[in-house]
């Protein structure tokens, strides 16, 4: 549901509006104590985690190439495609959306189990992953697999959270990326790069027949 709302500018804004409203309404109900200062050194942690999560793309991306090689590049081409109609703005608001993901999925899904559950770390990783992935899941041809690459992105997140000690800093790291990756996609449909070779998908989002 999320990748396909980033897809246009106005459903990300209006999402996120909805998300932060839902999301401060809940901590304040469960009394979680969201930390969002920014910690002294907070332009060098979120680098690192933005680091760490795109290092972690690469080789991801590279294993399942390798193993799968056209296969795996023909499913990347349609996630790539799928985002064909991202204007600049759409691209924007995808970050300000993944932004106020975190103060669901982190602040409010892996704070609460932590906090108000007790269930430990381990467990409010998996369960706030878990509805993380479904969340992102794409239930078209090819496209469904990449939910297991969003539940590992929630993962990583998760542990910039708590290993940071600041909502503000895993906030920053995911909609950093988001826009990052969103610009990739852009600038590979009008490469072509690391795309399967005659099916490029369009930069216009008008599918070739």
């Amino acid at each position: 549901m999320l990748f396909t709302v980033k897809r246009r500018a106005l459903s990300s804004l209006l999402l996120a509006l909805l998300l932060l409203a839902v999301s401060i309404a809940a901590a304040r109900w469960l009394d979680l104590s969201w930390s969002l200062a920014l910690p002294e050194r907070a332009p060098l942690l979120v680098l690192l985690g933005l680091a760490g999560i795109a290092l972690s793309d690469g080789l991801l991306h590279g294993l399942l190439w390798l193993l799968w090689r056209d296969v795996y590049l023909q499913s990347y081409g349609r996630l790539v495609s799928y985002f064909s109609q991202q204007s600049a703005a759409a691209v924007l608001a995808g970050g300000l959306l993944a932004a106020t993901e975190e103060l669901f999925f982190r602040g409010v899904l892996l704070l609460g189990i932590m906090e108000r559950l007790q269930w430990g770390v381990a467990p409010a990783l998996v369960i706030s992953s878990a509805m993380f992935m479904l969340m992102h899941l794409v239930l078209r041809a090819g496209l469904s697999v990449f939910g297991l690459w969003a539940f590992w992105e929630s993962v990583l997140l998760g542990l910039v959270y708590l290993l940071s000690g600041s909502l503000l800093v895993s906030l920053l790291v995911h909609a950093a990326h988001d826009v990052a990756g969103f610009s990739l996609f852009a600038l590979q449909r009008r490469s072509g790069w690391l795309l399967p070779k005659g099916k490029q998908p369009p930069a216009n989002g008008v599918e070739r027949r």
